[in-house]
């Protein structure tokens, strides 16, 4: 089931951000881009999940 729709606080959106640039810099490949953000992978799909962007 998807995320409820909800607006995102400012840090929200500036770690969306992140997360997005550092997958489009390293080619989307999440083990580089969490290893570049400093966070887990488990990590980084939870928040991927969190963000509505797992399907990427």
């Amino acid at each position: 089931m998807p995320p409820a729709t909800r607006r995102l606080s400012g840090i929200e959106r500036a770690e969306r951000t992140a997360i997005l640039e550092a997958l489009r810099r390293h080619g989307d490949n999440k083990v580089r881009a969490a290893e570049s953000l400093g966070i887990g992978r488990a990590t980084l799909y939870r928040k991927l999940r969190a963000y509505g962007m797992d399907q990427a």
